[in-house]
């Protein structure tokens, strides 16, 4: 991490750990990036009990933010420090610690993100630390049951094959809209499938690709077809993508149990 980055996370956590009911602040991967680079940002995860303090109080704190703004429901503050992006997310201990019970009513939280949530907690950098319990839920995220791979292995090959059905009857339709949109569902519900059978959580969107293709398990010829059905090129026609994408299908069931 470069000097300039590190001193500014360092600073802001700082600011915030004066909160007591901040107990932890990590910070994620996109701050290693270089500078230049797009995917840059510093983003810092904020775990806290009880309530944060409100948006007017948060701005105080960041006085010197330039572009200062947040999310509608307040868990999210964006701004830029000495032209630096900045980005700060508020995890509330409770819903973590409910979450990870891990009962029926809790999977809702993997719908939209999948494991996103876990793979922040357990690779963020630590700054913050006034207590044991980001440690204790490291570990627990290291020792996850298979009951809770197998239920969440059931929902994305049921999203997967919905979107597989979506993208072939946008090709019978010539609905280019719907077959765009239902081919992206399809890419993500299908890498989320991959790294749930590989027992890993899944990391952000900018890293997905990179990540997924160092699996350790993976369908014969799956990385050549995924590659096919995101490049652009006049031989790879709708319904020659919608084909790969029942190839891979059919490819990635056999790896999951039948008692799933």
């Amino acid at each position: 991490m470069k000097h300039k980055v590190q001193r500014i996370s360092t600073d802001l956590a700082e600011r915030l750990s004066k909160w007591e009911q901040v107990d932890a602040i990590t910070i994620l991967e996109s701050a290693e990036e270089d500078m230049t680079s797009p995917y840059f940002f510093i983003s810092l995860d904020v775990f806290y009990k009880g309530d944060i303090p409100d948006i007017e109080t948060r701005h105080r704190v960041f006085s010197d933010a330039g572009a200062f703004e947040s999310s509608s429901y307040g868990k999210k503050d964006r701004f830029f420090i000495e032209d630096m992006p900045v980005r700060i997310e508020f995890k509330n201990l409770d819903r973590i610690n409910h979450i990870l019970e891990l009962k029926p009513d809790v999977f809702w939280a993997f719908r939209d993100s999948g494991t996103y949530m876990f793979y922040r907690i357990l690779t963020g950098k630590v700054l913050i630390q006034k207590n044991l319990w980001l440690d204790h839920i490291k570990q627990k995220l290291t020792k996850l049951p298979e009951s809770f791979w197998n239920m969440l292995a059931i929902s994305s090959q049921a999203t997967m094959e919905h979107y597989l059905i979506d993208v072939k009857s946008a090709v019978v339709e010539n609905d280019d809209f719907f077959y765009t949109t239902s081919l992206s569902g399809f890419l993500k519900s299908l890498s989320s499938l991959l790294f749930i059978l590989n027992h890993e959580f899944e990391p952000s969107g900018r890293y997905l690709n990179k990540k997924l293709k160092k699996l350790k398990m993976l369908p014969e010829h799956c990385i050549s077809r995924l590659d096919s059905l995101v490049i652009e090129d006049d031989d790879m026609t709708h319904e020659r993508k919608a084909d790969i994408a029942e190839l891979l299908t059919k490819s990635v069931v056999p790896f999951i149990k039948s008692d799933y």
